[in-house]
C-alpha cells in the first residue's frame, strides 16, 4: 500500500492526466475512425461519379469515332456496293485509329456483314435512331458501345463500335478514380473486369458469402451499382454489379497516422505530466516533509533546531506557525522541567533533582557530606500564623541558608519543611565550621512585616559512600538523625550505625498492622478505676495491647501514633470498643456492674459515623450508655477544636461521658475547657506521681481538683504509686483514681481474679476496722 503522501500525490496527477489523455484520444480515436469511415464513403461516391464522367467522355469519343465512319463517302458506297473488302478495310483502318475492341456492321434487317465479335443484340429494332453508348455483354466480355446508323440517304446498315471493359480498363479506372473497380455477376460470382489483386479476385470468385460481408472480410469498403441503374447503359444482365471499393486500411492510413501521432503527442503529454506531478508533488510535499520531520523532533523532545520554512504562501504561513509553536513548547517545556526540577516556592532544586545529583555522585564514587536541616513544629506556624506567612519563611530560610553555605555545597529543598546540603570532598573540620555558621545564622530571629518569628531547627548529617549506597537510603537515614537531634534537644547529631532499626521497626509495625487487625492479633487490658473516697473498683479502663510473632510486645505509643498517620487508626478504634463492650456485657452478665473508658484519638473525632457506631454497639449488647466513657486528649481536641466539640457534643447527646485525659499536659486553655462538652477531667499521671513531696504539683492538683468541682465536673487521678497518694488525694476530694498501686493493666482473665481477691482483701480490713 502507498502511504507517503508524494507518492499518492503523484499517482493522483499521473492517474488524472492519463485519465484525461485517455479519454481525449479514445474521443479522437472514435471520431477520426467515424470521419475515416464517412470519409471513405464519399471518396468513394465520387468515384462512381468520376467513373461516370469518365465513361461519358469515353461514350462521346466512341460516338463521334462512330460517326466519322459512317459519314465517310467511301465507306457508305462500300457498303452500298457490297464491297467487303472495302468494308473489312475500313472497319479496320478506323478501328485502329481509335483504338476500338469490337467493331460490328449489320444490315438494317440485323443480319451481320462484318464483325470482330458475334453479338447478339440488333439495333434495327430501334428503327434509324442512333443508339447511346451502353455496356454490353458480348462473349463473356463486357464492352462499352455505340451503334450508329449508315444513311444513304436511307438506313443501309448499322455500325457498333466498342471499347472493351477488362482488367486493364478497370485498372486505368483505378488510377483516375482512386477506387477499386469490380465488375462481377452478383449470382454466378463471374468476374468481368477488376483492379483488384489476384489474390483478392480469387477469394471473390471462389467463396459464396454474400458480396458485402466478403468485401468486408478482405478490408475493403464497397460502393455498389446495378448496371441497369448506371446512366451510362444498361445490360440485358440484371444481376451484373459494377463494385466501388477502397481498401480501409490505405484510406485510413493518414487518419492512422494522426491517430499515432496524437498518441505520441498524448504519451509525451503523459511523461510532462509525469514529470510535472512529480515537480508539484515535491514543491507540495517537500515543506509537508520538512514540516512532519520537525514535528517528529518536537515529539522526540527535541526543540533545538529551528524550523526554517522560506516560502510565501500557506505553507510558509504553516512553517512560521510551527515555529512559534516550537518556541512556546520549549519555553514551557524549559519551564515544567524547571518546575520539576526546583520548589517553586524557594528556588532551590526539588527533592527529583535532589535524589538525581546524589545518585550521580554515588554512581561515579565521590564522597561528601549529607546535611538534612528540618525544621522543628513548622506546622504549628503554618497553624497559627497561616500560610501565607509560612510560605514567607520558608522562602527567608531558604535565603539564609544560602547565605551561609557556601558555593561548595549543594542545597535544595526535600520536603516542606526539610532541607538538604550536599559538599563534595569537603573535610571534617568544614563540615563542622558549617553546622556552627548554620547554628549561628538560624538561631537569629526572622524578621516579615516588622515582625520576628524565632524558629527552632535540627539537623542529621552523615558521610557517603559510607553509610549507604543509595540516596534513598542516605537520607532516610539522614531524617533519623534529625529526629534523634530533636530528641535529644541537640542542633546537630551524626549518624552512627544501628540508628536507624527504629525507623526498620516503625516500617515493619506498619506492616503488620493490618493484619493484626484483621486476624484478631490484639488484646485489650483493663486497669481498674477506683472511688477515691473509700476505694471501692467502680470500673476499667480498656488500654490496647499487641503481642507479634516477629516485633514481640509492641507499645501503644509505637502503633498508635502510625495507626494514626497511615488511616488504620479507625478500625483499630472499632476493634477496641468492639472488644470492650463484648467483656462489659459479660461482666453485666456474671454480675459485675462496672463502667469502662476508652480511648479515641484525634482522627476518630473526625469520623462523621462514629456516633451512630458507637450506639448500635451498645444497644446491640445492652450496654447503657452512661457506663461509656470516651476519653480524648487535649492535643485531639485542638486539632480541629470546632469539629472536635460537634462531635462530642453528638457523643454525649446519645448518653456517653466525656472525659478530657491529660489534662494540664497539653494546650487547651480555661476558654476552650468552658466549651468543651466533657463531664470528668482526667489529671496526668506527671502531676500525681510526685504529689506526695512536691508542693508545686500539689498546688496544681489541688487548684485543677477545686476548678473543676466548680465547673462541675468529675476528677480523675491517674498514677496513684502509693497509699500516701491515695489519701492526699481524697482529701483533695478527688472522685476517682487509678495506678500501678492498685493494680496495672491486666488481661480479661487475670483482672477478674485480681478483682475477687481485692473485693476479699477489702472485706477483711473492714472486719478488722469493726
Amino acid at each position: 500500500m502507498v502511504r507517503t503522501f508524494r507518492t499518492r500525490l503523484i499517482i493522483s496527477f499521473t492517474a488524472l492526466a492519463a485519465l484525461v489523455l485517455m479519454v481525449s484520444f479514445g474521443a479522437v480515436w472514435l471520431a477520426t475512425s467515424q470521419q475515416s469511415e464517412r470519409t471513405l464513403e464519399r471518396e468513394l461516391e465520387v468515384s462512381e461519379r468520376v467513373f461516370n464522367e469518365l465513361m461519358d467522355v469515353r461514350a462521346q469519343q466512341l460516338q463521334q469515332t462512330a460517326e466519322v465512319l459512317t459519314t465517310d463517302f467511301g465507306f457508305r458506297e462500300a457498303i452500298a456496293s457490297k464491297d467487303q473488302n472495302t468494308i473489312i478495310s475500313a472497319l479496320v483502318n478506323h478501328g485502329e485509329r481509335i483504338g476500338t475492341d469490337l467493331m460490328v456492321l449489320q444490315s438494317p434487317v440485323g443480319e451481320e456483314i462484318a464483325a470482330t465479335h458475334a453479338m447478339s443484340w440488333q439495333p434495327q429494332s430501334l428503327g434509324s435512331q442512333r443508339v447511346s453508348a451502353q455496356l454490353m455483354l458480348v462473349e463473356e466480355s463486357i464492352f462499352q458501345v455505340v451503334s450508329v446508323p449508315v444513311m444513304a440517304p436511307d438506313l443501309i446498315a448499322w455500325a457498333t463500335l466498342g471499347f472493351e471493359v477488362d482488367d486493364e480498363f478497370a485498372t486505368l479506372m483505378r488510377q483516375l478514380t482512386h477506387a477499386d473497380i469490380t465488375f462481377i455477376n452478383d449470382s454466378s460470382r463471374a468476374i468481368y473486369a477488376t483492379s483488384l489483386p489476384a489474390q483478392a479476385r480469387q477469394k471473390i470468385a471462389s467463396e459464396a458469402t454474400e458480396l458485402p460481408t466478403l468485401f468486408a472480410s478482405l478490408n475493403l469498403a464497397t460502393h455498389s451499382s446495378a448496371l441497369a441503374d448506371l446512366p451510362i447503359a444498361a445490360t440485358e444482365d440484371s444481376n451484373m454489379l459494377l463494385v466501388f471499393s477502397a481498401d480501409r486500411q490505405e484510406a485510413a492510413s493518414e487518419f492512422r497516422t494522426l491517430q499515432q501521432q496524437y498518441l505520441i503527442i498524448a504519451l509525451a503529454i503523459l511523461v510532462v505530466a509525469v514529470l510535472l506531478a512529480v515537480f508539484t508533488a515535491r514543491m507540495i510535499s517537500s515543506p509537508v516533509a520538512q514540516l512532519t520531520r520537525s514535528a517528529k523532533r518536537l515529539g522526540q523532545g527535541d526543540y533545538s533546531s529551528p524550523i526554517t520554512l522560506t516560502r510565501n504562501d500557506e505553507f510558509g504561513a504553516l512553517g512560521h506557525a510551527f515555529e512559534q509553536m516550537r518556541q512556546g513548547i520549549s519555553a514551557r517545556e524549559q519551564q515544567i522541567v524547571y518546575q520539576l526540577e526546583h520548589d517553586i516556592l524557594t528556588g532551590l532544586p526539588n527533592r527529583n533533582s535532589l535524589q538525581q545529583e546524589l545518585a550521580s555522585r554515588l554512581k561515579k564514587q565521590q564522597r561528601g557530606h549529607v546535611v538534612l536541616v528540618n525544621i522543628a513544629r513548622f506546622r504549628e506556624v503554618n497553624d497559627r500564623f497561616g500560610q501565607l506567612v509560612g510560605d514567607e519563611l520558608l522562602h527567608a530560610v531558604a535565603e539564609r541558608l544560602r547565605d551561609n553555605c557556601g558555593s561548595h555545597w549543594w542545597l535544595s529543598r526535600l520536603a516542606g519543611d526539610e532541607f538538604v546540603l550536599l559538599s563534595h570532598k569537603q573535610s571534617e573540620t568544614s563540615l563542622k565550621n558549617l553546622l556552627t555558621q548554620l547554628q549561628a545564622a538560624l538561631s537569629q530571629p526572622f524578621w516579615l512585616a516588622e515582625t520576628s518569628y524565632l524558629l527552632e531547627f535540627h539537623a542529621g548529617y552523615l558521610a557517603f559512600p559510607n553509610v549507604g549506597d543509595d540516596a534513598d537510603s542516605l537520607l532516610r537515614r539522614a531524617q533519623i538523625c534529625a529526629r534523634f537531634a530533636k530528641q535529644q534537644k541537640q542542633f546537630a547529631v551524626v549518624y552512627q550505625q544501628g540508628m536507624d532499626e527504629q525507623h526498620l521497626r516503625r516500617i515493619q509495625i506498619v506492616q503488620a498492622l493490618p493484619s493484626a487487625v484483621r486476624e484478631n492479633r490484639l488484646q485489650l487490658h483493663f486497669q481498674p478505676k477506683l472511688r477515691c473516697t473509700d476505694g471501692a473498683v467502680i470500673g476499667v479502663e480498656a488500654l490496647l495491647r499487641w503481642r507479634d510473632d516477629a516485633l514481640g510486645v509492641v507499645r501503644p505509643d509505637e502503633f498508635i501514633p502510625l495507626a494514626e498517620q497511615t488511616g488504620e487508626i479507625n478500625r483499630l478504634t472499632r476493634w477496641v470498643c468492639m472488644a470492650a463492650f463484648d467483656q462489659l456485657q459479660l461482666w453485666h452478665e456474671q454480675g459485675r456492674q462496672l463502667s469502662v473508658a476508652i480511648n479515641l484519638s484525634a482522627v476518630d473525632l473526625q469520623w462523621d459515623e462514629l456516633v451512630a457506631f458507637l450506639t448500635e454497639g451498645a444497644q446491640q449488647r445492652g450496654i447503657p450508655c452512661h457506663l461509656v466513657t470516651l476519653e480524648v486528649t487535649e492535643s485531639a481536641v485542638m486539632l480541629d477544636p470546632e469539629q472536635a466539640i460537634m462531635r462530642l457534643q453528638e457523643l454525649r447527646d446519645s448518653g456517653f461521658k466525656i472525659a478530657l485525659d491529660d489534662y494540664g499536659t497539653g494546650y487547651a486553655s480555661l476558654g476552650q475547657l468552658k466549651r468543651l462538652p466533657v463531664d470528668e477531667l482526667k489529671l496526668d499521671r506527671a502531676f500525681i506521681q510526685d504529689i506526695v513531696h512536691s508542693d508545686v504539683d500539689m498546688a496544681i492538683v489541688r487548684s485543677t481538683l477545686a476548678l473543676a468541682h466548680q465547673l462541675g465536673l468529675a476528677t480523675v487521678a491517674e498514677g496513684i504509686e502509693e497509699q500516701a497518694a491515695w489519701h492526699l488525694l481524697r482529701d483533695l476530694r478527688c472522685d476517682t483514681m487509678q495506678g500501678f498501686y492498685f493494680s496495672r493493666p491486666l488481661a480479661a482473665p487475670q483482672f477478674e481474679q485480681w478483682l475477687v481477691d481485692y473485693q476479699a482483701n477489702e472485706q477483711l480490713v473492714q472486719k478488722e476496722n469493726q
